[in-house]
């Protein structure tokens, strides 16, 4: 491994948790799409097979339905990065509890496996 490598640092604040496909609801200011979780954590998530395609920098409300809760939880991000079928957020507002609630029950998600 190359010095300039090794001397890298992360840019990850937060554990990454897979998520199966998990189905999420995601918002525009003009629309409405749905994606499948790739993975998540407190900080922000990835998307695949997208139905809206989405641009950096672009605002998104992101919708996610915990299978033993009655309420969707819900954030605010911003578009990082987009592909034709992918792209990944980072959450810009989202509340201590909503990241809680999120790391408790995918980490049970990946118990159950």
């Amino acid at each position: 491994m190359s010095a300039a490598r090794r001397s890298r640092k992360s840019k990850r604040n937060a554990l990454r948790l897979s998520c199966n496909g998990h189905l999420v609801t995601y918002k525009t200011a003009y629309d409405e799409g749905q994606g499948r979780l790739i993975n998540i954590s407190s900080g922000g998530c990835v998307f695949e097979s997208a139905t809206l395609p989405v641009s950096v920098q672009e605002k998104v409300l992101i919708s996610i339905k915990l299978e033993e809760k009655e309420n969707m939880v819900e954030a605010k991000a911003v578009v990082v990065r987009a592909t034709e079928d992918q792209f990944a957020v980072k959450f810009i507002l989202i509340e201590p509890s909503t990241q809680s609630l999120i790391r408790t029950y995918f980490t049970q998600q990946l118990r159950r496996k």
